[in-house]
């Protein structure tokens, strides 16, 4: 089923975005911003200085970690692969620009004869 992922006020809620119905809905902890994020099976969710791992079918709870002396602060979750396809194809383009940049500028100090010391010369 493709879902959209939700955390408002303490809970994260699926919603079908085929049809915008709710599929399911799980309370974390008490607190207004819950910061969501997922990868192929999880959901990882902060809310109130704690964070939560839930499975993406069911909502159902996996583990949770109080991240402990941390405090109450805004979290930013980075699942890492869940963008790995895209990133991929950017992460090459801009290696390749780089490096002709990086070339370009070799060649153009090359062909002066000198560096300066903004050019690390």
């Amino acid at each position: 089923m493709d879902l959209l992922f939700v955390g408002i006020n303490g809970y994260v809620i699926a919603i079908s975005k085929g049809d915008g119905r709710e599929v399911w809905r799980t309370k974390l902890k008490s607190g207004s911003i819950t910061v969501v994020s997922s990868d192929h099976s999880r959901i990882y969710a902060a809310a109130s200085g704690h964070l939560f791992c839930l499975d993406k079918a069911t909502g159902k709870q996996i583990w949770t970690n109080s991240l402990k002396g941390l405090g109450y602060g805004t979290c930013i979750i980075d699942v890492g692969n869940h963008a790995a396809s895209v990133s991929g194809v950017v992460a090459s383009n801009v290696a390749a620009t780089a490096a002709a940049s990086t070339a370009a500028t070799a060649a153009a100090i090359a062909a002066s004869g000198t560096a300066s010391a903004g050019d690390g010369g």
